[in-house]
């Protein structure tokens, strides 16, 4: 899994964008696919559906969760850490 440099966000403005980008469930869904290696745009698009995939992508990337280029997505490491947290929150949400 490629994993880019961009440190975790530090400021509120950052915090404001991270907390925005997840609290959406398309979002979270793909970023918990991600962690777990799904990192193509086509292998997200066919995951969780096309419709306003762009939009979700864009979103998560002005958080400073992912890179997207030629596509290709890398998990930042706020997105790598933030997919894990997200991952075990939904994993503990579905076990009860």
């Amino acid at each position: 899994m490629k994993i880019g440099r961009k440190p975790k966000p530090e400021s509120p403005e950052e915090m404001a964008l991270v907390h925005h980008a997840l609290e959406n469930p398309i979002r979270r869904r793909m970023i918990i696919l991600m962690v777990e290696g799904c990192l193509s745009v086509e292998g997200i698009s066919e995951a969780v559906g096309p419709n306003m995939l762009g939009y979700h992508l864009h979103r998560l990337e002005l958080a400073g969760l992912i890179e997207v280029a030629d596509g290709a997505i890398t998990l930042t490491e706020a997105g790598e850490a933030y997919g894990a947290l997200v991952k075990a929150q939904a994993e503990r949400g579905s076990a009860g």
